[in-house]
């Protein structure tokens, strides 16, 4: 009698417990009509349904997201892409709460996973996930590679303070995250992204006004010559040699200086000044591709292929993904008569050019 009364219970509760498509339903209306409080349970009891079920976990990260409970919406946009590996927002979403809860190497990791997938320019998850990706990168000491990408989100860089406060970072080479600065450098960051943000944007006298006010108050200020060089090199490259020649003698051992010295002096056929600064570059920062690459480019064009070629290759090894190395020791391989190696570094470098002009 009694197990009866169980069964026909149990049988009871099972008619009368919603099922998934019920829940699903339920929780994409609540989402529709702006009702996170009442969506986030839905989903989740729907997910329990059906773990499988990728719209749904985006459902729900972007519902805790909005919520501002970035470790749970942590957790649901990583079962997103652990079903969905080419989930670009989802991966895009998940580097933004690494962030916020910072764990800031995963954060990194799918951070890049997002912008090598290709996010949509113009996007707000885009350009949140470039700015934190940028953040990132600069405080991992890529300040370069950090104020390109700052760079091209132009119309932020012109209007939104985070995005002026990173550029400027970047620029003073500061390999911090926003949160660490000292009021004082954050006032310094703010004007300097303020000048780069206009010389991204070809206002090149605004931008060197403001830099020229900077350097009166802050006339030792590390890498404020060097970026009012790079600046000047658009207009007048003698005076921008001058800055950057002021930069060494802070930093005599500034790579982006000496790296930038270099070039010009190969853009003018000074060569054994190009050399000589290339040298040096290497010398103070041996494991910089940049550096290997340009010395390299140096020699071929000095008469030298044999050692250019050597420190292609090096730069190859350190970076295989830059299509420029290849591009340079194709020509170099030709000069020295191995035609095979040279067809496939200039496969190799058409290859990489497509899947950066991709990212673009």
């Amino acid at each position: 009698m009694i197990g009866a009364l169980l069964v026909g219970s149990l049988l009871a509760w099972a008619a009368q417990a919603p099922t998934f498509e019920q829940l699903s339903t339920q929780a994409q209306n609540a989402r529709k009509i702006d009702r996170n409080d009442l969506a986030v349970p839905l989903y989740q009891q729907a997910l329990a349904l059906e773990p499988s079920w990728a719209e749904g976990w985006w459902d729900l990260g972007s519902a805790l997201y909005e919520k501002g409970r970035y470790a749970e919406a942590r957790d649901a946009f990583r079962k997103l892409v652990a079903i969905d590996k080419k989930a670009v927002a989802g991966y895009a979403l998940l580097g933004i709460c690494e962030y916020k809860t910072a764990e800031f190497d995963a954060s990194l990791k799918d951070l890049d996973v997002a912008r090598t997938l290709g996010m949509p320019n113009g996007h707000p998850i885009s350009t949140a996930a470039r700015y934190y990706l940028a953040v990132l990168l600069n405080s991992n000491g890529l300040h370069d590679a950090a104020g390109e990408l700052l760079l091209s989100l132009s119309e932020a860089a012109d209007k939104a303070p985070t995005v002026l406060d990173a550029l400027g970072m970047a620029g003073l080479r500061l390999a911090k995250r926003p949160e660490q600065l000292s009021e004082t450098e954050a006032a310094l960051a703010r004007k300097l992204g303020e000048a780069l943000a206009a010389a991204g944007q070809r206002r090149v006298d605004e931008s060197l006004a403001l830099l020229e006010n900077l350097l009166k108050q802050n006339p030792t200020q590390p890498n404020l010559h060097f970026v009012y060089g790079q600046v000047l090199l658009g207009s007048d490259a003698d005076q921008a040699v001058e800055a950057f020649r002021k930069e060494l003698e802070l930093q005599p051992g500034s790579v982006a200086t000496l790296l930038a010295l270099a070039r010009e002096m190969e853009r003018t056929e000074r060569l054994e000044q190009a050399r000589s600064f290339a040298q040096k570059a290497v010398a103070a920062a041996p494991a910089d591709f940049a550096g290997h690459a340009l010395l390299g480019r140096i020699l071929v064009s000095m008469g030298q292929p044999q050692e250019g070629v050597r420190e292609l290759e090096r730069a190859r090894d350190i970076e295989p993904g830059s299509p420029q190395v290849f591009y340079s020791l194709a020509s170099a391989y030709a000069k020295l008569g191995r035609h095979a190696d040279a067809e496939k570094a200039r496969a190799e470098f058409l290859r990489l050019k497509k899947l950066a002009d991709g990212e673009q």
